[in-house]
């Protein structure tokens, strides 16, 4: 019979956690190339200026997995819901704020 073990549970855990964000990671990606793409016909159709454009797009591009990086640092401190709340929390606010960024250069 084997023993009940919090560090192995632990190690799970943030096994289960660094899977759920490489998805999280991947569907952001999908998304962000998508509205990059977007951004790209929006500055061809309108010529706007490609810097203020594309700065919002490029901006969450880097942001991604420095939240990613610093809510797994908060996981393996030992605050869980903390972790998983933030990294949630705020890859919303960045995806919730590049869809407007892009309906708004699109003119839609």
């Amino acid at each position: 019979m084997e023993k009940y073990s919090d560090k192995q549970n632990a190690q799970g855990v943030y096994i289960i956690f660094f899977v759920v964000q490489m998805i999280l990671l991947a569907l952001m990606y999908t998304i962000l190339y998508a509205a990059f793409r977007a951004t790209q016909l929006s500055v061809e159709k309108y010529e706007l200026n490609e810097i203020t454009a594309f700065a919002p797009t490029i901006l969450v591009f880097v942001a991604v997995p420095v939240l990613l990086y610093r809510t797994r640092k908060i996981f393996l401190q030992g605050r869980m819901m903390v972790a998983i709340l933030w990294m949630m929390a705020l890859l919303s606010v960045f995806l919730v704020g590049i869809m407007i960024h892009v309906s708004n250069i699109s003119q839609i």
